[in-house]
């Protein structure tokens, strides 16, 4: 851990415009799409197995990135199983090829906040298996970028996943009470400090909001 402080960048569309070189000398964590914008990050994570294929770009550029790339298998759902060492969609039978990432977690629960790997909860969503991840890399300040948890027709600054905004949208609740729930344990844990640098999140009302000036 280079710093005390890591930034998260997610996927809302209130980093459109945003000069992700002022990036470049801070300690960060890239979910899903953000990789390809942010500068030599220091970790990737996702939940979403699909996250390649929505990528629409060659694998080569994915897997050049040089970053400790994360997947977090979540245990939770009853159909995503381990199956002679290899970790299965059950629903269609689909082995995850995993030889791309660093690290595997194998998360079975969801809501709150663990303090060790083998207690990772993961929100149902890979923004909040980057609080996660931060919290048990022991980082004390923690910046939410591009975590905006609202109802929008542009859900994603980098133009989504092909997938319609009314889709996505269904899926928004669950996530934002998710990341109340861990930010209010957060909170009472009183050992890290979380802020959301999005003007237009829906957590400003739970933590504080500060205009980001790298």
């Amino acid at each position: 851990m280079k710093q005390k402080e890591i930034y998260i960048i997610g996927g809302g569309p209130s980093l459109t415009g945003f000069d992700f070189n002022s990036l470049k000398n801070k300690d960060t964590i890239t979910v899903n799409k953000s990789i390809l914008d942010v500068p030599d990050p220091n970790y990737f994570i996702t939940v979403d197995y699909t996250f390649l294929r929505k990528l629409k770009v060659s694998k080569s550029r994915f897997t050049s990135i040089d970053t400790t790339k994360i997947f977090v298998a979540d245990f939770h759902f009853p159909f995503i199983q381990e199956k002679n060492g290899r970790i299965v969609d059950t629903r269609i039978g689909l082995i995850y090829d995993l030889q791309d990432f660093n690290m595997i977690i194998k998360a079975k629960q969801t809501s709150g906040i663990g303090y060790e790997y083998k207690d990772f909860r993961t929100g149902i969503n890979s923004g909040y298996c980057a609080l996660q991840l931060a919290v048990l890399l022991g980082y004390k300040k923690i910046y939410l970028l591009g975590i905006d948890l609202n109802k929008e027709l542009i859900t994603h600054y980098h133009g989504g996943y092909g997938e319609k905004p009314a889709v996505f949208n269904t899926r928004v609740p669950n996530y934002l009470q998710e990341f109340k729930h861990g930010l209010k344990q957060i909170k009472q844990d009183n050992q890290v400090e979380v802020f959301s640098c999005s003007p237009i999140s829906a957590l400003n009302s739970i933590i504080e909001y500060v205009n980001l000036i790298l």
